[in-house]
């Protein structure tokens, strides 16, 4: 099976597809005007302009083994590129520094065919022998630039990996030890981003504070922590990004945000409060659109400490919570109702856990019964002390102290958060699972005991661990999609029966930006995947 794909420029593409749908844009005070092709180009072409964008966290590497939050994620999405892309539009994979592919007829083999002339941001040219050692380096210790505890390597798929090579300067083999229907999927996150060899000798394990990479943009400046300014990548083979500059910085609070972007000093975020939706949605330079529910928010139950190691408080938990208030108060209406694991955007998600995951106040009595717990339960619940969650966090706690718990809420930066569900130090805790690719294993992974062990829930001590291992793998290797539907209906059916995680909502988020930027790609910025190449500053 081989892929193959006529080379064309985004610019290009930008205008025969603009041609054939006809273009909008806002006005002043928000009038719909109508724009050409053309002149959009055009205008993205001569307007650039800076892009600066809120985000609610800023982490002190840049380094793509860890996960250091998602400010760091933008910054990757827009320096990095991979082999491949996974467009969360159509749900398809599409070329990056490959052009094209083949696909062996068993599923074990992979041959990418690398672009012509491709080169890094410090000149060096992308080759094979590039590709494969900056996947490599994640697991090979002999490496210069490799980096102790590195784990996001699981993402890529490396523990399937029988062999990873380049068989001359412009071609790469993967070969694997089980097939994977989400490889190539796999091959477009942030781990897999392809790396300046120069770079890693000349820094080493210090890459993260140098990163250079071979995507649209590059690094000007890096501020560990706070800020990253960029520039376009005049050498790009995909031709130089519209916009002149973009700062991605960190803000300490959803209110610092709003702040920012009501004075102008911000022009997108992800991450204002939702609760000034309708003000910037109707403000005179400022404009929202709503994304489609591709995130889920939960509460991890760790089946390593008391009592969530009880499955009757797991379960007793789950019924205590009201989803209305979690949507309507929490979210501010921008989130669905529950149902699993998976979001309603996945294959093979299934509506009917929407059921397990109502309210029900007699349910969740009879299972603090059954679990010989005597009330009140006392029991931690940590979360992050930014965005909604505090908000989340004090409806939850209300919720299960109307059934007979005790709640000590333990708001936490995010850093210290992470060190302690790491740790394996928490009961209870909040956060979320974002779409990295479109695929339901990339959800349903959290939920294997060897690839994702530990975490929030400790979930490798279930007794139906082995159970979920086995259909999670058989996930991976059909590449049928209707049998790859009914395995995932039984892992969501087996992940509410055993509760390690306690579904709260989907979010459906707003992404804010300025009345003059246009070209974002909301469905992918819904995902926490903004990768803004194609985005300009208009000129009305």
């Amino acid at each position: 099976m081989k892929h193959q794909s006529k080379s064309i420029s985004r610019r290009q593409f930008l205008s025969g597809s603009a041609a054939v749908a006809g273009l909008f844009a806002l006005g002043p005070m928000g009038k719909l005007v109508s724009v050409s092709a053309e002149s959009l180009t055009a205008a993205a072409q001569e307007n650039g302009g800076t892009l600066v964008f809120a985000a609610e966290s800023m982490g002190d590497t840049l380094e793509t083994g860890l996960w250091t939050g998602f400010g760091t994620i933008h910054v990757m999405d827009n320096i990095g590129e991979g082999l491949v892309r996974s467009d969360f539009t159509t749900g398809n994979v599409s070329p990056g520094l490959a052009e094209s592919w083949t696909m062996s007829e068993d599923g074990l083999t992979y041959t990418f065919t690398l672009r012509v002339g491709a080169t890094f941001h410090d000149g060096t040219p992308v080759n094979a022998a590039a590709v494969v050692r900056s996947i490599n380096r994640h697991t090979d210790t002999n490496d210069v630039s490799h980096v102790e505890g590195v784990y996001m390597h699981f993402g890529h798929g490396a523990p399937n990996f029988a062999s990873l090579t380049a068989l001359d300067d412009l071609t790469v083999e993967l070969k694997l030890l089980t097939s994977d229907a989400t490889q190539l999927h796999r091959l477009s996150r942030p781990s897999a981003y392809v790396i300046s060899p120069a770079a890693l000798d000349e820094f080493g394990t210090e890459i993260g504070l140098n990163m250079v990479t071979a995507g649209a943009f590059q690094v000007e400046n890096f501020v560990p922590g706070q800020e990253v300014s960029l520039v376009p990548f005049e050498g790009y083979w995909g031709g130089r990004p519209f916009l002149d500059r973009m700062v991605i910085r960190s803000y300490p609070d959803e209110a610092s945000i709003l702040a920012a972007m009501e004075a102008g000093e911000v022009n997108f975020t992800l991450y204002a409060p939702f609760t000034s939706v309708d003000r910037l949605a109707n403000g005179e330079s400022t404009k929202v659109e709503v994304g489609p529910a591709l995130v889920d928010l939960f509460i991890g139950a760790s089946a390593k400490n008391e009592p969530t190691s009880n499955l009757d408080i797991r379960l007793a938990v789950n019924y205590a919570i009201n989803r209305d208030n979690i949507v309507q108060i929490g979210l501010n209406g921008y989130g669905e109702y529950p149902a699993s694991i998976l979001s309603p955007t996945d294959l093979g998600f299934d509506p009917s856990g929407r059921e397990i995951s109502t309210q029900n106040l007699e349910l969740a009595q009879e299972h603090i019964t059954k679990s010989g717990l005597a009330t009140p339960i006392q029991i931690g619940l940590a979360y992050e002390n930014n965005r909604f969650w505090p908000q989340l966090a004090e409806l939850v706690k209300a919720d299960l102290e109307a059934v007979g718990f005790e709640v000590t809420l333990d708001g936490l930066d995010s850093g210290s958060f992470w060190g302690k569900v790491n740790a394996g130090e928490t009961t209870l805790s909040i956060n979320q699972r974002s779409t990295f690719v479109p695929d339901p294993n990339d959800k349903a992974l959290i939920l294997h005991s060897k690839n994702s062990p530990g975490g929030q829930t400790f979930h490798e001590l279930l007794p139906t661990a082995a159970e979920m291992d086995t259909l999670i793998d058989a996930g991976l290797a059909e590449t049928d999609a209707e049998k790859r539907i009914a395995i995932y209906q039984q892992i969501q059916a087996l992940a509410l029966a055993q509760m390690p995680y306690i579904y709260l909502a989907y979010l459906t988020p707003p992404v804010f930006m300025g009345r003059d930027v246009m070209g974002v790609p909301i469905q992918a910025a819904a995902a926490g995947r903004a990768t803004l190449r194609d985005v300009f500053i208009q000129t009305m």
